[in-house]
């Protein structure tokens, strides 16, 4: 069920509330069905913003702009995302975040391209201030995995990813309040959530740079309840 078929005595509820924009995306996500989604942007036209995503800012104010580029030999050809506004604020986290899809166990994945800059996953977000995020540097290879509980970040759990493509795979599992993360297959960090929430996911980047993804794959595990 997308935004726009979440029940209209529901939303006109909400609304009567005065409930931002943002939250009510969040609200109608939750009522969707947990489903595997995957988003290759073969499908988008080139240099407009990617289709089923909404675009937040988190933590500090900053500019951005999402656009799909036709690039070469990216991991679906011909096409793949970017956030090409170069000079953004070190704690400012752009997030292309997937509509109708929320979800707290189970695996998201990511190609992510090697540049000067920041790049990787928002999951588990519950608002704007609640949320999970792993970001690779993708020119040395720090990964970083924080929660952001109430606007404030605590850095969970750190690991090195080996650079050694073009492009490589960035890919989270969580059950419960176990994390884990791997790039390119091997293990890259691991992490526990005491407080585990059913949220929303996408990709992200903070800080300078251009930083460009392809292949995002949301996989919610079937067994758990959201």
């Amino acid at each position: 069920m997308s935004p726009a078929c979440f029940p209209r005595a529901m939303k006109n509820r909400l609304s009567r509330r005065g409930l931002p924009g943002a939250l009510l995306l969040f609200l109608a996500a939750s009522f969707v069905s947990a489903q595997k989604l995957r988003n290759h942007f073969d499908a988008d036209a080139p240099l407009g913003e990617p289709a089923f995503f909404d675009f937040l800012v988190l933590g500090a104010p900053g500019e951005a702009q999402w656009k799909v580029v036709a690039g070469h030999n990216p991991p679906s050809a011909p096409n793949h995302v970017s956030q090409i506004i170069t000079e953004r604020p070190p704690d400012s986290i752009a997030v292309a975040v997937r509509r109708n899809s929320a979800f707290r166990d189970g695996v998201w994945s990511l190609a992510l391209k090697r540049a000067e800059g920041r790049g990787g996953i928002v999951f588990r977000m519950t608002s704007e201030k609640n949320f999970d995020v792993l970001l690779v540097d993708l020119a040395s290879g720090d990964a970083r995995l924080a929660f952001y509980r109430n606007g404030h970040a605590t850095e969970m759990a750190r690991g090195t990813a080996k650079l050694a493509n073009e492009w490589g795979t960035l890919a989270i599992r969580a059950a419960g309040p176990k994390i884990s993360a791997e790039w390119d297959g091997k293990p890259l960090l691991e992490a526990s959530d005491p407080n585990p929430a059913a949220g929303r996911s996408g990709m992200a980047t903070a800080g300078p740079g251009v930083a460009s993804f392809d292949e995002f794959v949301l996989d919610p595990a079937e067994d758990v309840k959201r």
